[in-house]
C-alpha cells in the first residue's frame, strides 16, 4: 500500500463495491426493470429503478456505443458507479438501478452528469 492510497486523518476510505454482488449481470434482470420499473429523466441522465425482494441492491448501465469511444464510455461509467457507490447507504437494499445514458451524454461534464445522478439517487432514497 502506498502514501497516495491511504486517507488523511478524518477522511473515509471511498466504498470499494464487490462487482459480483452489486452488478445487474443477468439479462432478466434488465428486462424486469424495464418492465417493472420506474424511470427518472432528465437531459444528460434516464435512471430506471426497481425494488425486490434481496439482501442488496444492485448496479447496471446501458451505454450505447454513440455516446463516445470506449475511454470515454468508462469514463461515464466510473463516475456513475461513485455516484452509486457514496449514495448506497441511502438507497433502500434490494433496489435494481439502471443508468441509461443517451447519445447527448457525451456533450455533458462529468459533474454535470455527477449532479444529474447523485439528484436521482436522493430521489430513490428518499422514496423508501
Amino acid at each position: 500500500m502506498n502514501a497516495s492510497s491511504t486517507p488523511e486523518p478524518g477522511q473515509t476510505r471511498p466504498m470499494q463495491l464487490p462487482l459480483n454482488r452489486r452488478r445487474l449481470n443477468k439479462p432478466y434482470m434488465y428486462k424486469k426493470v424495464f418492465e417493472s420499473g420506474r424511470a427518472l429523466r432528465s437531459a444528460p441522465l434516464v435512471l430506471r429503478f426497481f425494488h425486490v425482494e434481496q439482501e442488496c441492491s444492485r448496479l447496471g448501465f446501458i451505454i450505447r456505443k454513440k455516446v463516445g469511444n470506449a475511454p470515454m464510455r468508462n469514463s461515464i461509467r466510473r463516475t456513475l458507479r461513485q455516484c452509486f457507490a457514496a449514495a448506497l447507504p441511502k438507497i433502500p437494499e434490494g433496489t435494481w438501478i439502471i443508468f441509461d445514458v443517451p447519445n447527448s451524454a457525451s456533450q455533458a461534464t462529468r459533474g454535470e452528469l455527477r449532479a444529474q445522478a447523485d439528484s436521482f439517487l436522493t430521489t430513490i432514497g428518499g422514496a423508501a
